[in-house]
């Protein structure tokens, strides 16, 4: 980046703001992140590189997904997919149709996250797409909030196993939350793979691998549904350890918006 500003080289300068935005997102800057993400994309723009800029507003509402944003994320979505379809993008349209999808799981709107996924999933799924271990998962969220148990827990095996298939560890964490929380919703602990797995089994193999890939943001989404759980099975007191301590993630992580909801839930 500082051998490309000083020759002026904008389309180096960009692809350097956009790698370095995503290597701060991984370890947790998101305020370096939005800075980052925001000049790439304002380079884009100027480079009237339509391609990457459809890219860089995905990667800006992913920023604000996770950390909360749900509404600005919204946003960023349906503008890279707007622009996505404009150029012919296909697989940044998918990318934007999930991504959007799991934003309206966050709003709580559960019926039109449901429907967009189960419109892409069969689409994507012919077209090889790479990614659809998060779609499903978003779809298992989606379900679960409109209480299908049974067809969330269809779709969290899918999640998981697609995960393990392509080898993207935070894809599996997230399929391992969502596999706690419909297990949690069940009269018994259910088979995944060739083993058994209560609630709390779920949310430990979740945990272990956010952990492990230092993913704290994610980790702390873990603890805290687990926290509810333990809440609701009557462990008020190890519930209790588990939200204070999901909640001190997201305050040293800066995510405002998290920490503002586990307030209000408390």
């Amino acid at each position: 980046l500082a051998l490309g500003t000083r020759l002026n080289a904008r389309r180096e300068m960009a692809h350097s703001l956009k790698l370095l935005g995503a290597a701060y997102y991984a370890l947790g800057r998101y305020d370096q992140t939005n800075e980052c993400e925001e000049k790439a994309l304002a380079l884009y723009r100027e480079l009237g590189d339509q391609g990457r800029v459809s890219i860089m507003l995905n990667n800006r509402g992913e920023t604000a997904r996770l950390l909360g944003d749900y509404k600005a994320a919204v946003e960023f979505y349906h503008e890279a997919l707007a622009l996505a379809h404009e150029i012919g993008d296909r697989d940044n349209e998918m990318l934007s149709i999930s991504n959007l999808a799991g934003a309206r799981v966050g709003l709580g709107e559960y019926q039109a996250a449901e429907t967009a996924l189960r419109q892409l999933v069969p689409v994507a799924e012919v077209a090889g797409w790479g990614i659809l271990s998060e779609s499903y998962a978003f779809l298992a969220e989606a379900c679960l909030g409109l209480g299908k148990v049974g067809e969330a827990l269809t779709a969290a095996k899918q999640a998981l196993k697609l995960a393990y298939e392509v080898g993207r560890g935070e894809y599996a964490g997230g399929a391992w939350r969502v596999l706690g929380m419909t297990v949690a919703r069940l009269p018994e602990p259910a088979a995944i793979g060739d083993d058994v797995y209560d609630a709390k089994a779920c949310f430990a193999a979740s945990v272990k691998i956010f952990k492990e890939r230092k993913l704290e943001g994610e980790h702390a989404r873990t603890l805290r549904e687990w926290a509810r759980y333990e809440i609701e099975k009557g462990d008020g007191e190890k519930g209790q350890a588990m939200w204070q301590e999901a909640r001190a993630i997201f305050e040293q992580l800066g995510m405002v918006l998290e920490v503002e909801r586990m307030d209000f839930d408390l």
